[in-house]
């Protein structure tokens, strides 16, 4: 699970191990059984990565340009990955057309979410 995690997350994590601490920034909100998690994304970037924090939302880079959901579907595919879950998993609920986004996320991705947040927070 680390080696996965690390080629994701910015090159100063890298160099530091990544130290992921078991105190995990809450950027999300639970409701039932769906986790909603805020993100801003950038599409058209070198690298699919997580960049960090940014707002109180998880800022994610995407190598796919925003044109004919090319980046939303990468960015399913990169989440489902990250968190070794299946990309019908996630969904994107808000936010089709816009960088400002919010995910619906599956509650057995939570421990995973948190591991990821603790690395970039």
């Amino acid at each position: 699970m680390r080696l996965a995690l690390e080629k994701h997350l910015p090159n100063q994590a890298q160099a530091n191990g990544i130290k992921l601490s078991n105190q995990a920034p809450i950027i999300y909100s639970i409701v039932g059984d769906i986790i909603k998690l805020p993100i801003i994304l950038k599409p058209q970037a070198k690298r699919n990565q997580v960049l960090g924090l940014f707002n109180q939302r998880l800022k994610i880079a995407i190598t796919a340009p925003p044109v004919d959901n090319k980046a939303n579907q990468q960015l399913i595919s990169f989440i489902a990955e990250l968190l070794t879950i299946k990309k019908q998993q996630v969904t994107i609920a808000q936010g089709l057309t816009n960088p400002l986004k919010i995910l619906h996320l599956p509650l057995m991705a939570l421990e995973r979410l948190n591991e990821i947040l603790a690395g970039v927070g």
